[in-house]
């Protein structure tokens, strides 16, 4: 997520070790996308496994936090998901 842009990017990991090891043509970004606010946090689906499809993303929102009166719980609360 690039935090003051307001965006999440799409890398490519294998492009990104090509472009850092001298390879200027490698083109590591895949897609940008516009949020609806600064992303905080991000969880795609079945990240923590090795089946991870990467299908869904979740993006919480950082400056919500602390804004809310405190009824339980802490939960994200402003969220976006993205297919």
């Amino acid at each position: 997520s690039l935090f003051l842009d307001s965006q999440l990017v799409k890398w490519n990991v294998d492009a990104a070790i090509k472009f850092h090891g001298g390879d200027k043509n490698a083109k590591y970004v895949v897609d940008r996308l516009d949020l609806q606010y600064q992303p905080g946090h991000v969880n795609a689906s079945q990240s923590e496994t090795i089946a991870a499809d990467g299908k869904w993303l979740a993006v919480g929102c950082k400056f919500s936090k602390d804004r809310f009166l405190p009824a339980g719980p802490l939960h994200p609360e402003n969220d976006q998901l993205i297919d």
